[in-house]
């Protein structure tokens, strides 16, 4: 059965998951979403947006977002050109879905699609998870001959994760998420959650690991899956950020299926 429809969590169905169930394996990419979708940045999807299209040609139209999440990029991209996201984590992708978006459930590092994509892009949370070297792999395999891959890598784990407390609330539900990102990249997250009806109170923790690269790791992993006219560059409005963009070259003859590819579907 497809998620495509159903309405993604909201704030109080992640707090009530907790309180109910504190002891279960709660985390910003499965039960706590929600949160993760509150703490984008206003504006952020928007500057993703133009770091990405300022490095596509002028003939880009069919884009690839690998690892989209929440949509907050893909929405601002679906402005301007025909897009589809794709992501492995269920929770995250009820977003988009329910705003239309063109979304598949897939693994980013094998996407589930053919290679007829103009461009592919993928930014800091996807390139936080993986190597570098398998996204670039994966975008080359989804982009047409002569396609544009774009892709913001972090280079400091506080690009991604910055150590802080934040609080978010709702009606009923208050929730105090802390950041620790510690020196060897380890994030450590906690959330206390209080309801204000009842005073019961749960508090859950969440560890994950924030992978960085450099310029010169991101080059080479964009020539290693075969990029060509590579260029990286750090960027002044975004610290902790290295994006980098190659070229799938042209006279490779290209894989023998460029079909039209179907709809994409949000799979079970």
């Amino acid at each position: 059965m497809s998620d495509r429809g159903r309405r993604p969590p909201t704030f109080a169905d992640a707090c009530e998951a907790v309180l109910s169930n504190p002891g279960d394996d709660h985390g910003a990419e499965t039960t706590l979403a929600p949160v993760h979708a509150r703490s984008i940045p206003d504006g952020w999807g928007e500057r993703r947006k133009r770091l990405v299209a300022s490095r596509f040609s002028a003939d880009v139209d069919r884009v690839l977002e690998l690892g989209c999440g929440v949509g907050a990029l893909l929405r601002e991209l679906g402005t301007e050109y025909d897009v589809v996201g794709v992501d492995s984590r269920r929770e995250y992708l009820r977003f988009p879905a329910a705003r239309g978006a063109a979304v598949v459930r897939g693994d980013p590092t094998r996407p589930p699609v053919r290679p007829v994509f103009d461009g592919v892009c993928a930014v800091e949370d996807v390139a936080s998870n993986v190597p570098s070297v398998d996204l670039c792999v994966a975008a080359y395999g989804a982009l047409r001959p002569g396609g544009i891959f774009v892709v913001a890598a972090p280079t400091d784990p506080t690009a991604v994760l910055d150590s802080s407390v934040e609080t978010y609330s709702g009606s009923r539900y208050l929730l105090e998420r802390a950041v620790d990102v510690a020196a060897d990249g380890v994030a450590t997250i906690d959330y206390r959650i209080s309801d204000r009806r009842t005073g019961k109170t749960a508090v859950t923790t969440e560890k994950r690991a924030v992978h960085t690269t450099s310029a010169d790791g991101l080059t080479a992993a964009l020539r290693t899956a075969g990029f060509e006219n590579v260029l990286v560059a750090g960027e002044s409005d975004v610290p902790g950020i290295v994006v980098g963009a190659g070229v799938r070259p042209v006279d490779t003859g290209g894989p023998a299926d460029v079909g039209t590819a179907g709809p994409p579907v949000l799979d079970e």
